[in-house]
């Protein structure tokens, strides 16, 4: 008797809503903790339902996963109030109207990977970045994705820019034959960038709102126009993620990946790194000192021309000697005008030398 009074009121919840009718019914132990099933779900959200089962989140169907931590349920919980409300919205968790730390908490129930358990403490937790900031939770596929899918060199932000300098490489062609080349190669790109637009758009996403730098640059505006003067690290280019440098889940100073800023510099510029037999004490303490990371108006990403730069630590013997002449004295002196001279002219291994104190070779 007590089993078919269970069934009649499973039944008698399951018709709240019309669309439910023929969804399977909930388990007993469903049922008692307010817990239907995703099934249930699909009777009124049926295509949001299917884009999901193309993300990674469809995983939580897995058998024996506790109620709590599958399908829908996992994160939106228990839809037994909201069913029998027909659909009330203000019986079922919605994630845009939470606070951010109620968000993280809900995603750190089954997101336990190291770096992404960094959260809690993170700059961008800080800040009360939801993960919804950054992640759809439902949709698989995105046209504005930047997953690089080919030779990890290109991305669709990389092509774009890459097809406008061919163009342009057209446009002043002198010759025939340097038209033709590139036009040919504008013909290649062009195929190339549409083949990866479209692998784009059925390839299964992380979940991510946009690719990277674009979803980075929503926030982080001031790099944005850091990445577009003369020197930069090739991240509008495509050839290098902001995450190759950052893990946006949480970190040690800006979010790194490494313990140190120079660990992490090192990772890509390791014969930077030494050790020397003399060593050039910025080298081991913070390539900032000398370097912007993001992007410059100088070579190398130097924070300054030559020989300012050097002259904000070593302001001694040479400009006491006369050593930095300047353009009258380079006449008679046989110097090198101030306004072409660079510390690096003779002190050429700035990071570091195994044979000579004053960095020489």
């Amino acid at each position: 008797m007590g089993k078919i009074l269970i069934v009649v009121a499973g039944i008698a919840l399951t018709c709240a809503t019309a669309a439910m009718i023929l969804q399977p019914l909930p388990s007993v132990a469903q049922e008692q903790s307010g817990y239907l099933g995703t099934q249930v779900c699909t009777g009124c959200h049926k295509a949001t339902y299917e884009e999901w089962l193309l993300t990674p989140h469809r995983r939580t169907l897995a058998e024996g996963r506790a109620p709590d931590r599958t399908g829908c349920e996992s994160c939106h919980g228990p839809g037994g109030e909201h069913v029998a409300g027909g659909g009330d919205p203000t019986k079922i968790i919605r994630l845009n109207e939470l606070q951010p730390k109620a968000v993280t908490e809900i995603c750190l129930k089954c997101h336990r990977q190291q770096d992404v358990l960094l959260y809690r403490t993170s700059l961008h937790s800080s800040a009360k970045v939801k993960c919804t900031n950054c992640h759809d939770l439902h949709t698989a596929a995105g046209a504005t994705m930047l997953r690089n899918t080919e030779s990890k060199q290109y991305s669709i932000s990389g092509l774009t820019r890459l097809i406008e300098d061919v163009k342009q490489q057209s446009n002043i062609a002198s010759t025939s034959e340097e038209k033709d080349k590139a036009l040919t190669r504008l013909e290649g790109l062009e195929k190339k960038k549409a083949d990866l637009q479209k692998s784009l758009d059925v390839v299964p996403t992380r979940n991510r709102r946009e690719g990277e730098p674009e979803l980075c640059l929503t926030c982080h505006k001031e790099l944005q126009a850091q990445f577009n003067l003369p020197t930069h690290h090739p991240v509008r280019e495509g050839r290098m993620q902001c995450s190759d440098c950052h893990n946006p889940h949480g970190g040690t100073r800006g979010n790194l990946r490494e313990e140190t800023i120079n660990q992490t510099c090192f990772r890509c510029h390791p014969e930077i790194e030494g050790p020397y037999v003399f060593e050039h004490p910025p080298v081991s303490e913070d390539c900032t000192i000398c370097h912007r990371p993001h992007g410059s108006p100088q070579n190398y990403l130097l924070k300054q021309t030559q020989p300012f730069l050097c002259l904000k630590c070593h302001a001694g013997p040479h400009s006491r000697s006369g050593t930095l002449a300047n353009g009258s004295d380079a006449a008679t002196t046989s110097r090198v005008p101030y306004y072409y001279w660079q510390c690096t002219s003779c002190h050429n291994r700035p990071h570091g030398s195994d044979s000579h104190a004053a960095f020489h070779y």
